[in-house]
């Protein structure tokens, strides 16, 4: 799990896994609304952080086509 700088560093986003041309992202938020995430919520992200790396291929596209997850497409 990490943070990860967008948008010229005015957003942020935590990442869950990161895995080949995969990326989870859990969560989005612009750094005009807030600084930072609580430590409880960082303690709550940690948790499912290995869930979501050890996800398989398999997984990943039923939680997809089942709409617990949602892909985003960068089309660069």
């Amino acid at each position: 799990m990490f943070k990860k700088r967008l948008n010229k560093n005015m957003h942020r986003s935590i990442v869950l896994a990161k895995s080949g041309r995969h990326w989870v992202f859990a969560y989005l938020f612009a750094k005009k609304d807030r600084a930072n995430i609580d430590d409880d919520e960082l303690a709550d992200f940690k948790k499912l952080a290995p869930a979501y790396g050890r996800m398989t291929d398999t997984a990943l596209m039923s939680a997809l086509n089942q709409g617990d997850l949602l892909e985003l497409c960068d089309e660069e």
